[in-house]
């Protein structure tokens, strides 16, 4: 049986690859911030000697306040990117695979089709930039790893730090019945944390061995305002809900307009079902609902 370490184990993915590791023939051993705070890199190395042998790290940690990376950069850098590769070290010296949690933002936006995993980086962003260097830490000090880009991420234990999920934010607000503005001109793929989960348990299982990054997003594409509206009509909620521009909802950090990952290369192995279909599913599973699939 395989023995798994996960980091960052209270997150909306964590919370999820718990949930879906609970019946699974693997052993998961979860690690919290009281455990582990990977803002100290040089006690990682130590800590994971301590945890025992493993063969599988799963990290989940992230420094992913975006806007306020801007001023933290030096916290962005040392989380997203020197602490994976004190992992990336770790796995290297005991044979382990290492899976790591990265993001749409590493891209600028300038593409009009969906980004595969061989295009460029280029991000606009602080998060991003320190993102990116994680992803390039991880490849140059271990060979066994699997990169997983995701996007706009909503989980039923919703985003820490972030006042809940952005589905979440939006139920709460329509509550409120004040108007809603949503940014109409940022196109991304939503994803449930659970699709996450449970393709990350399916490559450990299935023993996936094609080792690299992968795109792991929802299927199809929509802007935040559109995502809004999908939520409420779901819901059947009626809100006074219309999209503005990002230049009329400024943000310290910059966006990209357009960060849709293609998951042509992750169909192959497990394919992502549609985002308006996991949004579906999140709220059938908070309704009390069974899971869709394993």
């Amino acid at each position: 049986m395989k023995r798994v370490v996960l980091l960052g184990a209270n997150g909306q993915l964590g919370t999820d690859i718990r949930r879906v590791f609970d019946d699974a023939p693997a052993h998961l051993v979860p690690l919290y911030r009281k455990d582990m705070d990977v803002e100290r890199t040089e006690e990682i190395s130590g800590v994971l000697r301590e945890a025992g042998h493993f063969d599988v790290l799963i990290n989940c940690t992230s420094y992913h306040k975006t806007d306020e990376c801007e001023d933290y950069a030096g916290k962005a850098f040392a989380v997203n990117a020197l602490a994976p590769r004190e992992m990336a070290k770790a796995c290297a010296g005991n044979g382990a695979l290492l899976i790591h949690i990265t993001t749409d933002y590493v891209f600028d936006g300038r593409k009009r089709t969906p980004y595969k995993e061989e295009d460029a980086t280029s991000p606009l962003n602080a998060y991003g930039v320190s993102k990116a260097a994680g992803e390039h830490f991880v490849a140059a000090h271990h060979d066994k790893h699997f990169i997983f880009r995701v996007s706009s991420l909503f989980g039923t234990a919703g985003a820490s730090g972030k006042g809940g999920n952005f589905v979440e934010t939006m139920l709460r607000l329509a509550a409120g019945g004040a108007p809603l503005r949503v940014v109409g001109d940022q196109i991304m793929s939503p994803t449930h944390t659970l699709e996450i989960a449970k393709t990350i348990k399916a490559f450990i299982l299935e023993g996936v061995d094609e080792y690299g990054i992968y795109h792991c997003s929802g299927e199809g594409e929509c802007s935040w305002h559109d995502f809004a509206a999908e939520i409420f009509r779901q819901r059947g909620i009626e809100a006074d809900l219309r999209p503005v521009t990002s230049a009329e909802f400024p943000t310290k950090a910059r966006r990209p307009a357009y960060s849709v990952l293609d998951n042509g290369k992750l169909n192959h192995i497990r394919p992502m079902p549609h985002w308006s279909e996991s949004l579906g599913d999140y709220f059938r599973l908070g309704d009390g609902g069974g899971q869709r699939r394993g």
